[in-house]
């Protein structure tokens, strides 16, 4: 009985303890310690996860962060900020990023320049407007954390409607072109300044190229040229100047060319009412690489001046005439000592100029005064050499031919040796020691008449 019993009954299967054994307890401590690692990893992974989903999220925003332009994105009918980077919140103050309750977009009016509002408003009009996310821009000047005002320019494009709600959304990017629209106003500056001096300067103000061709002129070029500015620009100036101008401009220019450095040089240029002499400084032009493209000319108007010399010279050259006319009178007077009888006084030394001039001076004098006795005093002369000697003879004899008796005083024995010497003719000459005695002479002569 017992034994049908026992085999009747249900019988473990081999390797399974039924619950409450010692096998059956080891069993479920290593299943829980399996979950319980299983349940860890799934938590590892669970962060993991997390924290490369936030990086993912977090990378965008560092990198428009790490942007040295503003960039935003604004709710164009809320008119707030939906997001902006780090620039921008530092330009205008405020956070940065996606934060809840974004500033206004209308917040930048307070810092933008108040005469950029309303290009401000009008472009983010055009955006709005475009549905195709074409681009627009704008520039304006915002006024930064030190109060100074920068210059941005900026593109915007439309990104279409937030699929979360309702409104039109843009995105801006602007980047500062402060230290560009600085150099456009040195730009600008330097510009009108160019234009002024050209316009208003009384020179003649001219570039040309290698070729010749007028790369600028001034007002002083058209009304010459009697062509507009327009006319004149692109033409080689050598074929519209007279020939000989033509070829002397050329040959300065190609001179300054060659050289590389400033010349100077005159030219005459015919107008209308006549010729006028221009001075024109030439400098050669470079271009960034230092290499000379053209060369400048400043031409200032001298005809004035040389006309002024001209004169000058002429006034001196007649005050010399009469300085030496005067000298040569008073080194070699004609003195009248009584009617008929005259006296010329010899004093210093006598070139062929002078003895030419005693000569005229002397038979002037006899003419003028009709003398018929002239005294020639040579005591004065420093040296009596032949050609001296010979001199006076001439003179003595030439006034013999106007029926005049020369007496030749101040005669000094090496003067009469030279005298001798020479074997001069002195025939019709009356000599004497002194001037006193040839006075006493021509005097008793008179008297004798």
């Amino acid at each position: 009985m017992d034994t049908q019993e026992n085999c009747d009954a249900p019988q473990p299967a081999a390797g399974i303890t039924s619950p409450g054994t010692p096998m059956d307890a080891q069993k479920t401590v290593a299943l829980e310690a399996e979950l319980d690692a299983l349940q860890k990893e799934v938590q590892r992974l669970r962060s993991r996860v997390a924290e490369l989903e936030g990086a993912d999220r977090s990378f965008p925003e560092r990198l428009l962060d790490a942007l040295p332009s503003l960039v935003y994105v604004l709710d164009l009918d809320e008119g707030r900020y939906i997001y902006r980077n780090r620039e921008l919140a530092d330009l205008v103050g405020g956070g940065c990023g996606a934060a809840e309750g974004p500033p206004r977009g209308d917040g930048l009016s307070p810092t933008v320049h108040p005469d950029d509002i309303g290009r401000i408003e009008e472009y983010r009009a055009r955006v709005a407007a475009s549905e195709s996310g074409e681009q627009a821009t704008v520039e304006y000047r915002v006024r930064g954390r030190d109060g100074g005002w920068r210059w941005f320019l900026e593109r915007g494009v439309a990104l279409g409607r937030d699929p979360e709600g309702p409104g039109r959304r843009m995105l801006g990017s602007a980047h500062d072109i402060t230290a560009h629209k600085h150099t456009e106003q040195m730009l600008e500056r330097s510009e009108s300044l160019l234009h002024a001096f050209l316009e208003y300067t009384p020179s003649m103000m001219v570039a040309v190229d290698a070729a010749g061709r007028l790369l600028l002129v001034n007002r002083e070029i058209e009304s010459f040229y009697r062509m507009s500015r327009e006319e004149l620009l692109g033409r080689v100036v050598y074929d519209i100047l007279p020939a000989p101008a033509a070829a002397s401009i050329r040959k300065a220019n190609e001179e300054v060319a060659a050289a590389g450095r400033p010349g100077a040089s005159e030219h005459v240029l015919v107008f209308p009412s006549g010729p006028r002499t221009y001075l024109s400084t030439k400098f050669p032009i470079r271009d960034a690489e230092g290499k000379i493209y053209a060369v400048g000319t400043v031409s200032v108007d001298i005809s004035r001046t040389k006309q002024a010399e001209a004169e000058r010279a002429e006034m001196q050259r007649q005050l010399i005439e009469i300085q030496q006319a005067t000298i040569q009178e008073l080194i070699t007077p004609l003195l009248p000592l009584a009617r008929g009888v005259v006296a010329m006084p010899i004093v210093g030394s006598v070139d062929p100029a002078r003895a030419e001039q005693i000569l005229t001076t002397l038979l002037e004098g006899i003419a003028d005064r009709q003398a018929k006795i002239a005294i020639l005093d040579i005591t004065g002369v420093k040296v009596v050499d032949e050609r001296v000697a010979q001199s006076l003879v001439d003179a003595a004899r030439a006034a013999g031919l106007l029926g005049t008796r020369v007496v030749l005083t101040g005669i000094k024995p090496q003067i009469a040796q030279t005298l001798t010497t020479m074997g001069a003719d002195l025939s019709g000459i009356v000599t004497t020691g002194t001037l006193e005695s040839g006075i006493a002479y021509a005097l008793g002569r008179r008297l004798r008449r």
